[in-house]
């Protein structure tokens, strides 16, 4: 797809179904992230085991042939869709939008959050990504709107797209009710007087800090709260509910309980659409109990060119038949970044302490740089001019770190095509290096 900026034509027919409710649904953007995929990994397992009263053979015997597809990182990458569900006015609308990549081998999963209003390319037209699934499956069915809604994610991600799930909300309230309820702890205070009602209006969701036991209702509306805080603060108050998912789960033994097992996969049943088979979600669930919470790293890709994941721009309503939309400024970037964040979340882990020097003597460049690596998520502490009398012809980068930030090096040497140069005694004194043991890496920017 040709990311320029384009005037399209607004056709009612194609709209109205999906377009006329958008306000409103826009409104129940719900970042529903890994703690339904976990959820999910872990109790869609019982589907294999309903027509046996006993677990343990049964179990061992599908994990032996449990396979997943993967990529070339080893990754298995799954698309997961939030919606209001069939009975609900524009009840499949993708309002939460999030890849899962899981990498088996650590355990880890790093999630990646795509805004609803991205405009991006489909088998069923150029359109916003929440729309995709909606009028694929209304025009081809759920099998189909699941294929055509994965590639569409693919091509824009450049990442391969191995499974999907579209969950409706009311199994996330359902599972948590049948629980028993969870324990979180709230970080601050949230007053939200324009939480959506069932009546296309709003109500006041209250909840103050502190540790809270939260039933399925509250729970939803404390990771669906979104006009008096961040999509970044969301992020944080959904994976303090995976914690609470998790710690509840295992405090019930639930993969003994044949019973409540059962509870669950009806609930799944008849709120999930997804590709996945028996023998990928055993495999999925295998791997799910052993992800511990530091190995859960999650992003969301925006439209503020300050923050990590700041690759999106607001184009002219007028190019796009009157509606508000998302492109990105630099698909390469875009890319780049995401599958930075989805197939090597490791390098960003490193945190490595970057400083960058100006010596190319021409001003800004420094800051430039800055701004993009920051948006990728690394740490610049130090941004200045390199003291030189001529201009330096080629970048280049010192490492200070003993090759402890080998990934960061690697990543940089190969994305901004400088290479690492040596650290003598004499370059040790010079002002313009690391003196002070801050700093990991040093770029030192060139004229090229």
């Amino acid at each position: 797809m040709d990311f320029k900026v384009k005037k399209i034509k607004k056709d009612v027919k194609k709209t109205k179904g999906y377009k006329k409710l958008a306000n409103y649904f826009g409104a129940k953007r719900v970042w529903i992230i890994i703690f339904l995929a976990f959820v999910a990994f872990v109790l869609l397992a019982v589907s294999a085991f309903l027509k046996t009263g006993s677990l343990g053979n049964v179990t061992r015997n599908i994990l032996v042939k449990s396979t997943l597809k993967a990529d070339k990182f080893g990754h298995t990458n799954i698309l997961f869709l939030g919606i209001a569900g069939a009975t609900e006015q524009g009840g499949h609308l993708s309002d939460s939008i999030m890849i899962a990549s899981i990498n088996p081998k650590v355990p880890s999963v790093s999630l990646l959050s795509l805004p609803r209003d991205l405009f991006v390319s489909s088998e069923v037209g150029d359109r916003k990504i929440n729309e995709v699934y909606a009028a694929a499956q209304h025009k081809y069915g759920l099998e189909k709107g699941l294929e055509i809604t994965k590639k569409s994610v693919a091509e824009f991600t450049g990442i391969d797209i191995h499974y999907a799930s579209v969950i409706n909300f009311k199994v996330f309230s359902n599972l948590i009710d049948d629980l028993g309820g969870i324990k979180v702890f709230v970080r601050k205070d949230i007053e939200d007087p324009f939480y959506p009602d069932a009546n296309y209006g709003y109500q006041t969701f209250v909840i103050r800090a502190g540790m809270q036991e939260l039933n399925g209702d509250m729970a939803l509306k404390y990771a669906r709260s979104r006009k008096m805080s961040s999509d970044y603060d969301r992020a944080q108050r959904q994976q303090d509910i995976l914690l609470a998912i998790k710690e509840k789960a295992q405090s019930l033994n639930l993969l003994s309980d044949y019973d409540k097992l059962k509870d669950f996969y009806t609930t799944f049943k008849k709120n999930i659409n997804t590709d996945l088979g028996a023998i990928e979600i055993v495999a999925l669930a295998k791997i799910g109990i052993d992800i511990q919470y530091k190995n859960v790293i999650s992003t969301v890709l925006n439209d503020d060119p300050t923050q990590k994941g700041g690759f999106l721009y607001v184009p002219a309503r007028e190019f796009y038949g009157g509606q508000f939309t998302l492109l990105p400024k630099n698909l390469t970037d875009t890319q780049k970044f995401m599958e930075l964040t989805l197939m090597n979340p490791d390098i960003l882990l490193e945190n490595a302490q970057i400083s960058i020097l100006n010596g190319s003597k021409i001003p800004g460049e420094a800051g430039k740089l800055a701004n993009r690596l920051r948006r990728f998520g690394f740490h610049i502490i130090e941004v200045g001019n390199f003291k030189t009398e001529k201009p330096v012809f080629l970048s280049y980068f010192y490492d200070y770190s003993n090759n402890k930030m080998a990934g960061t090096r690697e990543f940089l040497e190969n994305f901004l095509n400088i290479k690492i140069a040596q650290i003598t005694p004499e370059m040790k004194i010079n002002k313009n290096l690391n003196t002070q043991g801050l700093i990991d890496l040093q770029i030192i920017l060139g004229l090229n």
